[in-house]
Parts: structure tokens; C-alpha cells; sequence
């Protein structure tokens, strides 16, 4: 079981994967809302956005996805509730990128260099 916990920022993030991205994004100075609503009709909320980041710089959505290797869970219903998040993002042409368990420092240096 994941446990919540207090990141740099102060916030309360779901998890310690969480709250450790976050925390690379504040101490690099990086600008990002965590929890953000998505736009209606969705009432889902993202990991993060990233404010001037992404297509045109309208934004970037980031998931961060720490189970998306380990298939054998998938019986308890997460690869359903993140799949239909991912739909919800296309559905909305949201510009989003999924981070994920290996390498995700890696893949937000490519989302912060490719902006």
C-alpha cells in the first residue's frame, strides 16, 4: 500500500514516487501545479502540469506511472481508472506525457528540453 506523504512544496502527494518527482521538479526551480483538474467534463486530476511546457507551450500534463510494468495488479482495477485517464487526455486533445517508473528523471529532462 502506497502511503501520502509531504513533499518540499508542502503538498501531499499520493505516494513516495510522487512526492520524489515532485520534489526534482521544485528543487530544479521548475514550475508545475500538482492535482491539477482537468478540463470539464472530466473530473479527474492529473499528477502534474507543467505551465509553458508542451505544444505551443499551452501546457503539459504529466501522469507519473509506477505501475505500468507490473501487469499481475492489473485485477485491482489501476490499468482501467489509467487508461481511461489517458482517454480522457486524447478525448480533450490535452498534450500530456506519462512518466514512468525507470528512467522518469531522464524522461522529464527530454519534456523540459524539448520545450
Amino acid at each position: 500500500m502506497y502511503k501520502k506523504k509531504i513533499g518540499l512544496d508542502n503538498i501531499e502527494y499520493d505516494s513516495h514516487a510522487e512526492c520524489a518527482v515532485a520534489d526534482w521538479l521544485y528543487t530544479r526551480g521548475i514550475e508545475y501545479v500538482s492535482h491539477k483538474k482537468l478540463p470539464p467534463p472530466s473530473r479527474q486530476k492529473s499528477d502534474f502540469f507543467l505551465p509553458g511546457y508542451g505544444k505551443q507551450n499551452a501546457g503539459l500534463w504529466l501522469e507519473y506511472d509506477g505501475l505500468i510494468n507490473v501487469r499481475e495488479l492489473s485485477s485491482c482495477g489501476a490499468d482501467t481508472r489509467r487508461d481511461k485517464k489517458y482517454d480522457t487526455y486524447e478525448k480533450l486533445g490535452l498534450d500530456y506525457k506519462v512518466i514512468t517508473r525507470e528512467h522518469w528523471q531522464d524522461q522529464l529532462y527530454e519534456v523540459i528540453l524539448g520545450s
